[in-house]
């Protein structure tokens, strides 16, 4: 049986094909896209500040925003206590940890070269909510190792905790992918969900050790919420993002570098070793912090970059920024929506995020095969 070729089977195969690959390779001005993505965070940052269980008009919070306490009534002074002190540390940490597991995001699918990588699709974001419920259920014993400067700094070494646990996974599956030359493969997908299973059970050990304090406290871990929002933790995390921020042109650099094969950057002059390890780091660093904070959020890391990076392409000099406003804007979101669909209950963040993600991935997959069978 002879099996014809998809050049030879029509004379407007090829061409189809090639206006097809012409409409994919268009992309979208970098600055039009950080100035929608502004406007889209001034836009729910408003709607943020303005419902919940009090809501305020859009005078209310500007003059809240614009002028101190001394200068208002008696009636605003409550507004302004809902604002400066619930609603708007929500909005900016919201923005933070939305920000950080994007860029983590970007920073893990450059490193495996695979647009359908995510922190916690690949282990690290629940190795770092294990590490993390760890300190929660043994505290007390592991304080007993320490100085005892250190015994009323639990805060700094629950992240400190955390950040070792998603450091301890990146670095693992990275020496997987490295023995199976570099890429994303199968093995590496295996050790993901063999990561992810060891986690489930561990943590389900935990929970089996916890007492009733401690229970609530996994729960929170494994479902997420912005309610522990506050001003320290806001500026915790937006020095470690800062801190990443300052290599983003290093790391895209060495990415970019990267995604032509770890030989081919090494031969061009990039120092390959130095590029992975700091991404690893930086990454761990990102999601650690963050699942410190707010508990474990998935499927950011994944839906942002890959809808920046078709808009924008794949370099990462616009991609890194991109995805700082981007993963703000979809956890913003996510966090009115938590707030609000269910008021006056409050759903937990993490369920809108997998509510989004789960779906979000699957089209993914079913659109990645219909253009394999297109372009084959």
């Amino acid at each position: 049986m002879i099996v014809s070729s998809p050049e030879t089977s029509s004379p407007e195969t090829k061409p189809k094909r090639e206006e097809k690959k012409k409409k994919i390779g268009r992309k979208v001005p970098a600055i039009l896209v950080y100035a929608l993505l502004a406007a889209g965070l001034f836009g729910i940052g408003i709607l943020s500040l303005k419902f919940g269980s009090i809501q305020l008009s859009t005078g209310e919070i500007l003059k809240v925003l614009l002028l101190g306490q001394d200068s208002l009534s008696e009636l605003e002074v409550p507004h302004s206590i809902l604002v400066w002190n619930l609603r708007l540390p929500r909005l900016i940490l919201s923005m933070l940890v939305g920000a950080s597991l994007a860029s983590a995001g970007v920073c893990i699918q450059g490193l495996f070269r695979n647009p359908l990588v995510e922190p916690g699709f690949i282990g690290v974001s629940p190795g770092a909510a294990l590490a993390a419920s760890a300190w929660i259920v043994f505290s007390e014993k592991i304080l007993t190792f320490f100085p005892a400067e250190l015994r009323g700094k639990e805060s700094f070494l629950l992240q400190l905790f955390a950040f070792g646990g998603a450091l301890s996974v990146s670095f693992f599956l990275h020496i997987v992918s490295k023995r199976e030359g570099g890429g994303f493969s199968l093995v590496l997908v295996l050790a993901g969900i063999a990561v992810n299973a060891t986690v489930v059970s561990l943590l389900g050990f935990l929970s089996y050790l916890a007492d009733d304090t401690q229970l609530r406290n996994l729960t929170f871990w494994s479902l997420g919420s912005m309610a522990v929002a506050s001003w320290h933790k806001i500026y915790l995390l937006g020095a470690v993002l800062l801190l990443v921020i300052f290599f983003f042109p290093m790391l895209a650099r060495g990415l970019d570098a990267l995604a032509l094969g770890e030989a081919e950057a090494f031969h061009t002059g990039f120092k390959v070793r130095r590029i992975r390890n700091l991404t690893i780091v930086l990454a761990s660093l990102l999601v650690g912090v963050s699942i410190s904070i707010c508990g474990n959020i998935s499927f950011v890391g994944l839906i942002v970059p890959h809808i920046l990076r078709m808009v924008l392409g794949p370099g990462h000099k616009s991609l890194l920024p991109a995805s700082l406003f981007g993963g703000a804007l979809l956890l913003a979101i996510a966090d009115l929506t938590a707030r609000t669909i269910a008021f006056p209950s409050e759903l937990p963040i993490g369920i809108i995020a997998a509510g989004i993600g789960g779906p979000f991935f699957l089209f993914l997959i079913l659109q990645a095969k219909r253009r394999e069978g297109e372009f084959r």
